[in-house]
């Protein structure tokens, strides 16, 4: 609790209760306020103890007057400038007022090395009432009432630091006003000194004397209608007149303060209103967005049902497909009707049945080869990473060994040819022969005693398109050779190309050159490599030997600004 709060308390137990300690404590808390301010101003000693006796008696008569946010200090000391200046009036008239202010040095007892600090006390008032309350409350607490800054904070409600800055600045304000009237070399230690200056400290027995006279011409406490009668007998012809002017408008008052009230009352409805139309308002939308919400799930819910309802029938339709195919399958003959998707034949043709090239690079088995072996997913996924595995040890020794030449050894590059380019590959030994059985091994493991021999039959067959001759079984033992030329086609560029290894040899040629310009699209949607018929040999061949394509046809024909 501040030193404000203090103060309006104990003012309110001395106004209500006659609390004569609680007003003895504000005496003791102000007096050197007061006196120190009647003393520099009147000059006089026992002239300052008879003004502080009749600005504490005042503040007796009005103890009640005073609210919570009152600063006392700043009261007293305008307080007691008036009562100043009333008792300089009674006492002394003006020539006696001027020589007093002339020979206040003196009677303060103020050194004549302090010229600047004598010539600044007579506007010292002046200056502390032309300050804010709050910034004159500071000096006068600081200065006055010697409260040290931590103290000073807790009454004003401020911490420290902020009660120091208020202090600095309101002597700054104080300097500004001494400069103002013509005092130029007035700075803030002036200001400061000549406040701690005039400043005093009363005694004990001036504190007891005046708050005794003080509390001995109080008037006592009364209550209830007593207060009242007492109030109305000590009243003058005027101020009765004013009561009786108030009792007069307290009816009136009390009912323009109805009128007020219900004015109040009205407008706080219509504030209701308005916040509960706009409270209905938001409802409504919330409504509306909850209507659509619901509807979006009412045709969610349709949309499930009709799907489980097709879930359903399809669920009926499978299980009607799939008794039709048991009955199929076990009927006598072995007739099959077009609409399904398979036949059935006897197990005895299975392995005159094959594939042609049913492993594509590099190491992917083709569907039909997949449903002809019966394969699952498991199965497939083990048999695809064998092969893998195993042309990619193939595709590493062919592409180590590979050299590029001119001459080829069967086939016949025509002595017209425009460009050629031989790619051979020697025999690559034993590296491969146990790749191929490491191979073998993982694909007897995977299709079984049933099914491997279909696969068996396969990689017993040679030739070119061979499961055996995509795989390069025999490159340990056989070497092989790509050789491409361009040749003139009517009148156009083309691509030919020769494969041969000691067995088989195939040939290919009429390709246009145009088709391996870069991003030119071919009309039938496959590659190149599936325009030339090469996708059966090895990366370690066909790569280099596109990319030469490829040179050759930008040299021959973007070179050129053909088309």
């Amino acid at each position: 609790m501040n030193e404000r709060q203090t103060d309006f308390e104990w003012l309110q137990q001395f106004a209500r209760a006659g609390n004569q300690a609680a007003f003895r404590d504000v005496v003791s808390r102000h007096i050197n306020l007061v006196f120190a301010t009647a003393l520099h101003k009147t000059g006089d000693a026992g002239g300052a103890e008879e003004i502080s006796q009749n600005v504490f008696s005042i503040l007796a008569r009005k103890a009640w007057q005073f609210a919570p946010d009152d600063s006392l200090p700043a009261w007293l000391h305008k307080t007691t400038l008036l009562e100043s200046k009333s008792w300089l009036r009674g006492e002394m008239r003006r020539c006696r007022r001027e020589q007093a202010a002339a020979e206040l040095g003196t009677t303060m007892k103020t050194s004549a090395e302090q010229p600047a600090i004598n010539a600044l006390v007579p506007l010292l008032d002046e200056a502390l009432m032309s300050l804010r309350e709050k910034d004159r409350a500071a000096l006068l607490l600081r200065f006055y009432e010697q409260q040290p800054l931590n103290t000073l904070g807790v009454t004003l409600g401020v911490s420290e630091d902020a009660a120091q800055k208020r202090v600095q600045t309101a002597l700054e304000r104080l300097s500004e006003f001494f400069q103002r009237r013509g005092y130029k070399t007035a700075t803030v230690a002036a200001a400061t000194a000549a406040l701690q200056h005039t400043a005093t400290s009363v005694s004990a027995a001036t504190i007891t004397g005046v708050a005794s006279v003080v509390l001995h011409s109080a008037p006592p406490v009364l209550t209830g209608l007593g207060v009242v009668l007492a109030r109305l007998a000590t009243l003058t012809k005027v101020q009765t007149a004013l009561v009786c002017v108030v009792v007069v408008t307290v009816p009136v008052l009390w009912q323009w303060s109805e009128q007020r009230d219900a004015k109040a009352a009205l407008a706080q409805t219509k504030a209701a209103l308005a916040a509960s139309q706009s409270e209905y308002s938001t409802l409504q939308t919330e409504k509306q967005r909850l209507d659509e919400s619901s509807t979006r799930w009412e045709d969610n819910l349709n949309t499930a049902r009709a799907a489980v309802e097709n879930h359903e029938a399809m669920d009926q339709k499978f299980a009607a497909w799939k008794q039709r195919v048991r009955g199929r399958l076990l009927a006598a003959d072995y007739q099959w009707p077009d609409d399904l998707p398979f036949v059935r034949i006897p197990k005895s043709i299975l392995p005159q049945l094959q594939v042609r090239q049913p492993v594509m690079q590099p190491g992917i088995i083709k569907q039909e080869a997949r449903e002809l072996l019966g394969l699952s997913p498991a199965e497939r996924e083990q048999m695809e990473a064998a092969l893998q595995k195993h042309l990619a040890t193939v595709d590493s020794l062919m592409d180590a060994g590979r050299y590029e030449t001119n001459r080829a050894r069967l086939t016949q590059i025509p002595a017209a040819a425009l460009a050629s380019k031989v790619f051979t590959v020697p025999a690559l030994g034993d590296a491969v022969k146990q790749s191929a059985d490491a191979l073998e091994s993982a694909l007897k493991t995977t299709l079984g005693s049933e099914r491997w021999p279909m696969v068996e039959r396969q990689l017993a067959s040679t030739g070119t398109s061979t499961l055996r001759g995509t795989l390069n079984l025999d490159a340990g033992e056989t070497g092989q050779q790509l050789s491409v030329w361009i040749e003139d086609k009517f009148g156009m560029p083309a691509v030919a190309y020769g494969w041969e290894d000691r067995s088989s040899m195939t040939s290919s040629s009429g390709i246009a050159l145009k088709l391996f310009l870069p991003g030119t699209e071919i009309p039938e949607g496959n590659g190149v490599e599936e325009q030339m018929g090469i996708t059966h040999l090895s990366p370690a061949l066909t790569q280099p030997a596109l990319a030469w394509i490829r040179q050759q046809a930008v040299d021959r024909l973007q070179a050129k600004g053909n088309p």
